[in-house]
């Protein structure tokens, strides 16, 4: 029996997660989870009493999930230069498609959540991002690609970047000619020998 539950949950976040990317946080609704889900309303509400956990859980398990299959190529790699591009390539297409990323939903989510507990949430969920990146520059490190010291201040400032770039594609848009030269100024300070 929890094999099947745990199914049905999994089934409404990754339901849920269409539904937030499409609409947004704002303007999704449990009945949008629930018409998505294919579900009762008395069958959602059994694993989640609100849109806001759902959300919750979705960012974490999607988190988790970019965070591992990173680890995953990176334990599988011997490339840095290899896993760099990918990374950097992935933020590109990242950034030249938000319409179908969580970052909108998650902005809407801060902006109208001001408890100390989500903006904690919040900040977490940020900062995966500066995870991503200090795991490839310890891999880096390790095979002696990345030859800066302090690596930590390299992935705030990579982290900013990017994040900052997300913010842009959201509000106004982005080209691919500035995708393009803003993710090479990240792949310059990488793989400068100082910082």
């Amino acid at each position: 029996m929890a094999k099947k539950a745990e199914v049905k949950r999994e089934l409404i976040l990754t339901k849920a997660k269409e539904v937030f990317i499409r609409k947004g946080f704002n303007r999704a609704t449990m009945k949008d989870i629930i018409d998505e889900c294919e579900i009762s309303r008395g069958g959602i509400y059994l694993y989640f009493s609100t849109k806001e956990e759902i959300f919750v859980e979705v960012v974490k398990k999607h988190n988790h999930a970019k965070i591992q299959a990173l680890k995953d190529s990176i334990e599988k790699s011997d490339n840095f230069n290899l896993l760099i591009d990918e990374f950097f390539d992935d933020q590109k297409e990242r950034l030249l498609n938000m319409d179908k990323s969580l970052f909108v939903a998650m902005i809407e989510f801060c902006f109208g959540h001001k408890s100390v507990s989500d903006q904690d949430f919040y900040r977490e969920q940020f900062f995966n991002t500066k995870k991503m990146i200090l795991e490839l520059l310890e891999f880096g490190k390790k095979e002696n690609v990345v030859q800066i010291d302090n690596i930590d201040r390299l992935a705030d400032s990579v982290m900013f970047l990017i994040e900052g770039l997300r913010s842009l594609a959201v509000s106004s848009g982005i080209s691919e000619k500035l995708a393009d030269e803003q993710i090479n100024v990240c792949k310059r300070m990488v793989l400068s020998e100082s910082f």
